[in-house]
């Protein structure tokens, strides 16, 4: 009897300590999601003058045509064939969305052009996201900023579904979104490689 006391203080303590560690885990990561709330909002807020500038200015610009848009979305994506487009949906905005796919490995590519009055809203959040950093990981999944191809890129993966999705603001102008199925990790660079967004910028 002694020794099943024993055992059951043991017990306690061994779940008391986890769950004061789960506890400390989860108010450190609340912590650092808050930190990183923080610096983000002070980055914007740094930035606010320059997104002004850029809003102004494109406002100015012609989005791109229908044509141009179908010269630049190229024709396949990691050997996937292009096998539905649509450009310029909306009126008076620039637009092209392109899905490339055989089986379930599929690629979804959407551009909205930032010129014009509406470009110039529209690609809003995409701009106000380019400011910031992210790094969080929760159950499903994680987001977080790096460099591709010397572009910042916020790259996020949902684990339930098995897919990535890529979104950027490319030369202060175009805000892009990329988004797969059944498309390995090691692949994503070269999605955006093989997107060529120099050439869109050139248009």
């Amino acid at each position: 009897m002694k020794h099943f006391k024993h055992l059951i203080i043991l017990l306690l303590i061994g779940v008391l300590g986890t769950s004061c560690a789960e506890n400390g885990k989860k108010l450190k990561k609340e912590i650092e999601d808050s930190s990183q709330i923080i610096k983000n909002s002070k980055s914007v807020a740094k930035e606010a003058a320059g997104m002004q500038e850029n809003m102004a200015l494109l406002r100015d610009k012609d989005p791109l045509s229908k044509e141009q848009f179908k010269s630049w979305l190229p024709d396949t994506l990691l050997n996937l064939p292009l096998t539905s487009s649509k450009f310029n949906i909306i009126p008076e905005m620039g637009s092209c969305g392109g899905t490339y796919h055989i089986g379930n490995k599929r690629i979804r590519v959407m551009v909205i052009d930032g010129a014009g009055e509406k470009g110039a809203g529209g690609v809003g959040p995409y701009r106000m996201s380019s400011k910031m950093d992210y790094d969080t990981t929760n159950d499903w999944g994680y987001s977080k900023t790096r460099m591709i191809s010397g572009i910042k890129v916020k790259e996020s993966y949902n684990k339930g579904a098995n897919s990535y999705n890529l979104s950027l603001f490319y030369g202060e102008r175009f805000a892009v979104d990329i988004k797969t199925n059944e498309i390995d990790k090691e692949s994503l660079d070269k999605i955006v490689r093989e997107l060529n967004l120099i050439e869109l910028k050139n248009l």
